[in-house]
């Protein structure tokens, strides 16, 4: 019985150190400006750019979301940068 529960505690050693890696996390950050009338505008239309850049790069909308702004104010129009972070 001991010969038996050694045996397949080596087979379970030997599967566990003979499974595969975890698989590697792909990242990609994609910077826009963009300006509007207000805030919530300029940052949507940053926001768009952004998203434009990482699908034509291969990222899917889903796989995005914004992880940072900076909105700016000029005299009558508003300005953002918009930092779109990708995982897959």
């Amino acid at each position: 019985m001991k010969k038996m529960l050694t045996a397949a505690a080596l087979v379970v050693a030997a599967v566990t150190m003979s499974a595969q890696p975890a698989l590697a996390v792909e990242t990609g950050d994609f910077y826009a400006t963009g300006i509007g009338p207000g805030p919530s505008a300029a940052v949507a239309s940053a926001e768009k750019v952004a998203r434009l850049y990482a699908r034509n790069t291969g990222w899917q909308d889903s796989q995005c979301y914004v992880r940072g702004s900076d909105i700016r104010s000029h005299f009558d129009y508003y300005s953002a940068r918009v930092w779109l972070y990708c995982q897959r």
